[in-house]
């Protein structure tokens, strides 16, 4: 089951929250969903990855109590990056719906490796309730969550790279590194799914990006990813659709590395305090 979109249809606009790599292989039998589901540019670029290897593999699928997922990645040996949204329910509320389980390197069943989260943290100033209109779009929108045990070690991590404002000029104007994004998609949930050389096409002093990766439900919270110096890296992680009626287009939203490097750091340094659940 996949995490179900949150939509919101204001006069102006429509937010959608989306709850050299190995060689992929073209995903086939796509199911066909209701346009406002999916955000494709042109045609449908995402291709199935082999989970079980590198860097693939330390992407995987985050469940949540109410049986919704979303996509998450290993950014340290037991901690998890994904969307703040993830961790509220779907009615509106801001009712907390809690992590029960991580599978790194998820595949039809199988996984590279499972933990169980101890606790998770979000912005103290993100609510899921502002999260739904178009005017309130910002920063806000990502979370950690704490393993069990050291999986990293498995399943291997990403490291978090936190865009400077001339990676960003030259990433808008596309001389700058091969972008990739890979989630679990609402359409084939049992696999990952990614859109390799995607680009961002805008960038915003709040903290997040747009860009054109392909991506569905199910996709909160999968990284836009970058290699450097045979380094995987973070950039950002997948937050909304934001759909504007009046001007006819439709863009992805992440929150990029700017809005979510120092808290790790502060956490990894032992000076932040994650939620218990």
């Amino acid at each position: 089951m996949s995490r179900l979109a949150r939509l919101l249809l204001p006069a102006l606009g429509l937010v959608i929250a989306l709850s050299a790599l190995p060689q992929p292989v073209a995903a086939q039998g796509k199911t066909s969903l209701p346009e406002f589901y999916r955000e494709f540019f042109g045609q449908d670029d995402r291709q199935f990855v082999d989970s079980t290897q590198y860097p693939w593999s330390a992407i995987g699928k985050v469940f949540f109590r109410s049986g919704g997922h979303c996509s998450g990645t290993l950014i340290a040996p037991r901690i998890v990056l994904t969307a703040a949204h993830c961790f509220f329910m779907l009615d509106g509320s801001a009712d907390l719906d809690p992590p029960t389980d991580f599978f790194a390197g998820f595949d039809r069943g199988n996984y590279v490796a499972r933990a169980y989260p101890v606790s998770f943290y979000f912005p103290e100033d993100f609510d899921p309730r502002r999260h739904l209109t178009t005017s309130e779009i910002d920063g806000l929108d990502w979370g950690f969550l704490v393993l069990d045990r050291d999986i990293g070690n498995i399943a291997g991590t990403l490291a978090l790279h936190p865009l400077s404002d001339a990676e960003l000029a030259e990433a808008v104007a596309g001389r700058w590194a091969e972008i990739s994004q890979a989630g679990y998609s609402h359409d084939h949930a049992d696999r990952l799914t990614a859109h390799v050389g995607c680009p961002i096409v805008e960038y915003l002093a709040n903290h997040t990006v747009f860009h054109e990766c392909d991506t569905i439900e199910g996709d909160s919270g999968s990284p836009l990813f970058v290699e450097i110096d045979g380094e995987y890296r973070v950039l950002g992680v997948m937050s909304a659709i934001y759909r504007d009626a009046r001007a006819r287009f439709d863009r992805s939203l992440a929150v990029d590395g700017r809005a979510f490097f120092d808290e790790f750091a502060r956490y990894s340094a032992g000076r932040a305090t994650l939620r218990a659940d």
